[in-house]
């Protein structure tokens, strides 16, 4: 059994370790925790934001969600949101983010089917709660997705295929594929190789999963990360492929060193990029990837669009 909460830090405290991967500014570190009152507050008030929607929002059973945990302790990377769910739902609210997805990911065969009922079971009441599962290559999959779908109400489905090793092209998912493509349910998929590569993350193996799914809502976590220019010279070929923003725009360089050219991709396709955080999994507090953003050289309507707007279409949400 893993120690719960066992090493929160306050917004002036950091681990004595170094992470493993470096700061952009690693003597002016962002705040770890929030602030009482959110700095980037008023730039949602000054951009004419009542709300943010975070399309990359992670929801595991606690006692997976503790063995994430420890993987990242061992490579000391700081977790800001390191609490229970009932707080990190809190913290959400502080910070004014109302619809969130409940991303998560297996990693193993007879994984995905209980992570899915757990995700419905647990949350299919909770306010702002845009209900995601995941799906596995193995003998029943297409039937839980379905399922997820048509009895839980799922929105969307998360991959991720480094942490699962996952090839997108395998044989025994293209039903579920072109099942979810029929049906236009979204896909967020983690098929970049950074922070770390796996041995499916590299862009050949997207390219060709996504020319046989030309049509599928596929939303690329991390822009790609860190194969961004390639991802984007895709969105021109498949009006359906999107991008998230999370830890792209950030000072903890994890997913890339080079971010300020990335805007000049938002700006082009300015409906097809979306505002995610990681959370909770992330070293900085939720105000510095969205400050970071509204602050940017970007124009204003594009950023109620990566914010708002894009998600709020993609899912339906009324405003």
């Amino acid at each position: 059994m893993l120690p719960c909460c066992h090493h929160i830090l306050s917004s002036n405290e950091r681990s004595s370790h170094p992470s493993s991967f470096p700061w952009k500014h690693p003597d002016n570190l962002p705040p770890l925790r929030d602030e009482e009152f959110p700095s980037h507050i008023p730039l949602l008030e000054k951009y004419g934001l009542p709300f943010i929607i975070d399309i990359h929002s992670h929801f595991f059973p606690e006692y997976v969600m503790k063995r994430i945990w420890k993987w990242f302790d061992g490579v000391n990377w700081e977790i800001a949101y390191r609490e229970n769910e009932v707080q990190r739902m809190e913290s959400l609210s502080k910070n004014r983010i109302r619809y969130f997805t409940t991303l998560n990911y297996a990693h193993k065969e007879r994984m995905a089917e209980g992570l899915n009922r757990w995700v419905f079971e647990t949350h299919k009441n909770t306010e702002g709660a845009i209900l995601f599962g995941t799906f596995f290559p193995e003998e029943a999959c297409l039937d839980y997705t379905k399922r997820a779908v048509d009895e839980y109400g799922f929105r969307g489905f998360k991959l991720h295929c480094e942490v699962g090793r996952l090839d997108l092209t395998r044989s025994d998912l293209s039903s579920t594929f072109a099942y979810l493509e029929k049906r236009k349910i979204p896909l967020v998929i983690h098929s970049g190789d950074a922070p770390l590569p796996g041995p499916y993350t590299n862009i050949r193996y997207f390219k060709t999963f996504i020319e046989r799914y030309p049509e599928l809502k596929v939303i690329v976590a991390h822009m790609g990360a860190s194969e961004v220019w390639e991802y984007a010279e895709l969105l021109e070929m498949y009006p359906e492929l999107r991008l998230d923003t999370t830890m792209v725009f950030v000072d903890f360089l994890a997913t890339g060193m080079e971010q300020d050219p990335y805007l000049k991709i938002i700006e082009r396709y300015p409906d097809r990029v979306h505002f995610g955080s990681d959370f909770p999994n992330i070293p900085y507090a939720l105000s510095h990837p969205i400050c970071n953003l509204l602050n940017s050289p970007l124009s204003d309507e594009v950023k109620r669009n990566v914010m708002l707007h894009n998600s709020a279409r993609l899912f339906g949400i009324s405003l």
